[in-house]
């Protein structure tokens, strides 16, 4: 009996993320749609038509959350919004699933988020991508500048400084991106910390390698990093970015946990 409901709580499962990769993708396709829309905005007015679709695409996740939740498939919550600068700031996070930047953009009304240059080719998220002004991590200096751009502009940065998900068991080496945004553009990181009560779509696993049984998500925002407070000096320069990078590394090494379900 017990091995009954087993199966049928991961057919649940797996039926239930399954349709859920069905719907982000017609989603997308839904998105491009609106994307016709947005074009019909002028070019002098490029940043406004940025910002629209960044707040399209935090509507859009929040319904995906919920229904997610309502479905009894991920439970993903948020904490500490209190912590967000309020103006512009670089948001960075560690990044065990998929699912992260989903939540974070739920969670945050507007950003731009440092992506993979695969996210700006793929035919469901390419229109999303470019329309929202999201930087591809390709080039490392025009990484940088359009990162300082874009904060300069008022608009929040995200950022996985493992440039990668996470494996099962560690953190991978942080890059130094985020330190040399920071060290440039002189605007706070915000660290965030995201946990996941059982694994679930992390690197190299299946979609259907899942849990018989729902699942927990966690943004947990923390205070603001200012780069002068925590290094004596905090110049443009390679020590200075290697430096804070190794705070980052070091903070999240102590928040986050691997392999069960608490958290530090």
């Amino acid at each position: 009996m017990g091995k009954t409901i087993r199966l049928i709580s991961y057919l649940r499962m797996a039926v239930g993320t399954g349709s859920a990769f069905a719907i982000f993708g017609a989603g997308g396709l839904c998105l491009n749609i609106l994307i016709l829309l947005l074009e019909l905005i002028p070019a002098e007015f490029a940043e406004k038509r940025e910002h629209m679709m960044q707040k399209i695409v935090h509507y859009a996740f929040r319904a995906f959350y919920l229904y997610l939740k309502v479905f009894r498939l991920i439970d993903g919550k948020a904490k500490g919004q209190e912590n967000l600068a309020s103006g512009a700031y670089i948001f960075v996070a560690n990044h065990p699933t998929l699912l992260d930047i989903v939540l974070i953009l739920a969670t945050l009304p507007k950003a731009v988020c440092v992506v993979k240059p695969e996210i700006m080719d793929s035919v469901y998220m390419r229109g999303v991508a470019r329309t929202a002004a999201y930087i591809s991590n390709e080039d490392g200096e025009q990484l940088i500048a359009a990162c300082v751009e874009k904060l300069k502009q008022g608009t929040p940065v995200v950022i996985f400084p493992e440039g990668t998900r996470s494996l099962a068991n560690g953190l991978a080496d942080f890059k130094r991106s985020a330190a040399w945004i920071a060290l440039k553009s002189g605007f706070p990181v915000v660290p965030a910390v995201l946990s996941i009560s059982a694994p679930i779509l992390m690197k190299d696993w299946k979609w259907y390698q899942l849990p018989p049984h729902s699942i927990e998500m966690l943004l947990e925002i923390h205070e603001p990093l200012y780069v002068e407070h925590v290094l004596e000096n905090s110049n443009y320069d390679p020590v200075s970015a290697r430096k804070f990078t190794t705070i980052l590394q070091q903070f999240y090494e102590k928040k986050v946990i691997f392999n069960d379900n608490k958290r530090k």
